[in-house]
């Protein structure tokens, strides 16, 4: 018989949760929110980021995306720009200032892993990661049927 209490995934889902919760709750200290740290992280990957690009990496919508460049470009961490090849292209630079508050808080992503990996083997993250992976397949394939 099912068991939620045991089901995989929402098993997975909680502990998403609480990881997002408690970033959020470090990351609040220094005033800025978890989206806008992943944001952060994958504007200064490179040189330019389409908005678009942006919103399939961080896995939301076009329109959050826009709703949260409009705060960060109020806060002058991000440039937004149309881009000059094509008009409907909206291109995102980080600032100056956004990069050092990147550097500033890239370490509380390596605080943030080592503290959920704590007592974990590197041989069982890999498996884990694994077992992540293919649950993501079988959902993929499952919705693009």
């Amino acid at each position: 018989m099912f068991d939620l209490d045991t089901c995989l995934g929402f098993i997975t889902n909680n502990v998403a949760k609480e990881i997002a919760e408690c970033f959020n709750d470090r990351l609040n200290l220094v005033g800025i929110t978890r989206v806008q740290w992943i944001a952060l992280y994958y504007l200064g990957e490179g040189e330019t980021i389409s908005q678009c690009e942006l919103a399939e990496k961080m896995g939301i919508k076009a329109s959050s995306v826009a709703r949260l460049i409009d705060r960060m470009e109020r806060e002058e961490y991000v440039l937004r720009k149309r881009s000059q090849e094509d008009k409907r292209r909206v291109d995102l630079y980080i600032t100056d200032k956004g990069k050092k508050l990147r550097e500033k808080l890239l370490p509380e992503g390596e605080k943030m892993s080592k503290l959920v990996s704590k007592g974990i083997s590197d041989e069982e993250i890999e498996i884990f990661k694994k077992v992540l992976k293919k649950m993501s397949i079988n959902l993929i394939e499952e919705t693009n049927k």
